[in-house]
């Protein structure tokens, strides 16, 4: 269409040289616009004359190109006619929001990409959630297949002397647990250059991979490496049918960064199974080393019994002095070794409860020989009472007795000053709720800070931790006496101050 000259142009600024400055002006091509000139920033639409459009009207498909120029000597201070109240003045430039004159968006951001975003934000999010190799293996396989819209998708581990699928979805799923070689292969070429490769037919790749793929129908591949932090985890390869397209640029993209996601994932589970490995191999030590350790310190206290009660002759006071000390470290190191193989049975999942009715003032008697001398050691008050009338609890008596010396142990252990006490009463019945009884450990001692609780049921802890600690153990009674009280369906309730002292509250329900 010729160009239509405004009325009023003046014909020096058609490309002749003039002595006139020249204003920047915006031209707006529409159905019915004719420019205008006006003395205003160049992302300044001007009114159209037709008042019926606002300047801004998306529905006539209207595009701004401003001229170049200098800059304006000043801005309008006000919008023009017309512009909408609730758009900022002057105008943003978001021009990738607008639909263009035939109704199609810019290329710079494709239609589908919020479709792409979205898979690639659940892939995520489901490697993430995996916690283990098979896990992040399956939803790799998965995702390759949808994203590369293949027919066959296989992860495979590799090695300077071959390769093994190790999991495999779609028309080669019974690859699995397969091995391969890697001479004259695509996956070759890929663990040489760390880049993903794409042939048009699975023929370009090894004689191997056309016997073992050709009968299934496949074509077109594309195999790409899976590398996290440098080292290389294996390959992906995904395959199509023979009657489909080749896999392009895009998909090698989109297929690149779910590799590299699951790359990720990979050594993520891959570590976490390291250390779980490791986890399980400290705890077959610490059984093993607790069950060595338990053979001689049983003979040292049959020895010391002996002593003790005279058979091979009577003892002098200070040969009973050192006696009596030889029998306290004696106790301390045996009732070290219990926890460490308790421990060790508790993460092994070894543990299970032996429920029988118990009588909680029996139970409570029992304790004293154990406590007592700990707090005649300490020179405190030890009280043991339990409420009148106290039902059967159906429990596991040696578990509730061993939370009870942990918790009383732990109570004396922290007291200079004071008391102890242990108080066994029946729980508050509430609507709905179901009976219990409540084990109460209370001291005088030096507390706990706030901020100090939320660690103390964790293994090997202790709040005094550090070379300086002034309190023995392993920091493993309170963890062993949570992780019991759950076997046995119960909670433990912990309330301190600094400097007042705590209260820990083992709740049993009492079934039945």
């Amino acid at each position: 269409m010729p160009h239509r000259r405004p009325k009023g142009r003046d014909s020096s600024l058609d490309g002749h040289k003039t002595n006139q400055s020249i204003t920047p002006v915006a031209y707006r091509c529409g159905r019915d616009s004719i420019p205008s000139r006006i003395h205003a920033l160049s992302s300044v639409r001007v009114p159209d004359p037709d008042p019926s459009p606002t300047p801004l009207d998306r529905s006539r498909g209207e595009l701004t190109f401003p001229l170049r120029g200098g800059t304006p000597e000043h801005e309008p201070a006000e919008p023009p006619p017309g512009y909408p109240a609730d758009l900022p003045y002057p105008p943003t430039d978001r021009s990738w929001e607008r639909t263009a004159r035939y109704g199609h968006r810019p290329r710079a951001i494709p239609a589908d990409h919020t479709g792409e975003l979205d898979a690639l934000r659940h892939i995520a999010r489901s490697l993430a959630s995996g916690t283990n190799a098979t896990t992040v293996l399956r939803v790799l396989c998965d995702a390759a297949m949808d994203q590369g819209r293949a027919s066959g998708a296989m992860v495979a581990e590799v090695t300077p002397d071959g390769g093994s699928f190790l999991a495999c979805r779609g028309v080669v799923a019974d690859l699995a647990g397969g091995g391969f070689p890697l001479a004259g292969s695509v996956t070759a070429r890929v663990y040489a250059q760390r880049r993903a490769i794409a042939i048009e037919s699975i023929q370009e790749s090894s004689p191997f991979f056309e016997s073992l793929l050709g009968d299934r129908g496949v074509g077109p591949a594309l195999v790409v490496p899976l590398i996290a932090h440098e080292a290389f985890l294996g390959v992906i390869i995904v395959t199509r049918r023979v009657d489909t397209p080749v896999f392009d640029a895009q998909d090698e993209a989109r297929l690149s960064t779910v590799a590299d996601l699951a790359a990720l994932g990979l050594w993520k589970a891959r570590l976490l199974e390291e250390a779980r490995a490791a986890d399980a191999a400290k705890t077959a030590f610490l059984a093993t080393l607790s069950h060595e350790l338990r053979t001689p310190m049983a003979a040292l206290e049959g020895y010391g019994e002996l002593l003790e009660d005279e058979i091979l002759g009577p003892l002098v006071p200070a040969q009973r002095d050192v006696l009596v000390n030889l029998r306290a470290v004696s106790r301390h190191l045996g009732a070290l070794i219990e926890e460490i193989l308790t421990f060790a049975s508790l993460e092994a999942d070894r543990v299970v409860p032996r429920l029988a009715p118990v009588r909680l003032e029996e139970l409570l008697d029992s304790l004293h020989p154990f406590l007592a001398p700990l707090a005649r050691e300490k020179g405190i008050v030890l009280r043991l009472d339990a409420d009148a009338g106290l039902p059967l609890v159906s429990t596991d008596e040696d578990r509730v007795r061993q939370i009870l010396l942990n918790l009383g142990a732990n109570a004396i252990k922290f007291t200079e000053r004071g008391e102890v006490v242990v108080h066994v009463s029946r729980g508050p019945m509430g609507a709905g709720e179901e009976p219990t009884v409540r084990c109460t450990v209370r001291d005088t001692g030096i507390g706990i800070a706030a901020a100090d609780l939320a660690r103390l049921f964790r293994p090997f802890s202790q709040v005094d931790d550090g070379m300086t600690r002034h309190h023995k153990g392993t920091g493993l009674g309170l963890y062993i006496s949570r992780r019991l009280t759950d076997l046995l369906g119960g909670r433990i309730e912990v309330e301190s101050r600094p400097g007042e002292g705590s209260a820990f509250t083992l709740v049993l329900p009492i079934g039945g």
